[in-house]
């Protein structure tokens, strides 16, 4: 069976109360506006504090922490009017913030459009997916509609760690409000009835 996962979940797990928190949250911004719209900065202010860790090995362990990553992350991936909705306004802001930091790596969209057969097939999803976590960064995943699967929220963006071939399909694991969630990749792309897409960091291995 074949998997593939981040190397340190740890790196994007938030101390808190003395307990670990999987990931960040688009409550802990502090406007209104930030909080029902903030989930595309969200999760691509974990991709980015992974990078940064993987590279300059600057910890963010802390709720403040991560805030200050997702309040910079806001600046380059802002949220449009119904949310950020598009899988290349994530990758765009990820290369800008990228860029004017001097980080190494490359961001990459697979956007999956809402009519079936326009779709990117399944193999060509879980090839983006594994290549992706294989490069050690957790992938933005762009939910519109959850097509029966146990996705928690619509029109949301979330982080995946991890995705494992199982005799039944293949199954991706996400990170949402702290906990995390499973879901099975095929059935999702068959019964999405509005899409969505990934996006993936690459090349983003320091120099040794």
């Amino acid at each position: 069976m074949d998997m593939a996962e981040i190397l340190h979940p740890d790196w994007i797990t938030i101390e808190e109360n003395g307990r670990p928190v999987h990931g960040y949250n688009q409550e802990w911004y502090p406007e209104k506006w930030q909080k029902l719209a903030g989930c595309g900065p969200t999760a691509g202010a974990m991709m980015a504090a992974y990078i940064e860790r993987k590279q300059w090995g600057k910890k963010v362990t802390t709720r403040e922490e991560a805030l200050s990553v997702m309040l910079d992350m806001w600046k380059y991936a802002t949220p449009r009017m119904h949310g950020l909705y598009k899988t290349r306004w994530l990758k765009e802001g990820l290369d800008a913030y990228m860029k004017e930091r001097g980080l190494k790596g490359k961001a990459e969209a697979l956007p999956i459009p809402s009519i079936r057969l326009l779709a990117p097939k399944l193999p060509k999803v879980a090839s983006f997916i594994k290549e992706g976590l294989e490069a050690d960064c957790p992938i933005g995943f762009l939910n519109l509609h959850s097509g029966g699967e146990p996705i928690p929220y619509h029109w949301h963006w979330m982080p995946l760690v991890k995705m494992e071939e199982k005799e039944d399909g293949i199954y991706c694991t996400l990170w949402d409000e702290g906990a995390s969630h499973v879901f099975n990749l095929g059935n999702w792309l068959k019964r999405t009835k509005f899409g969505g897409g990934f996006v993936r960091i690459m090349d983003s291995e320091p120099e040794t």
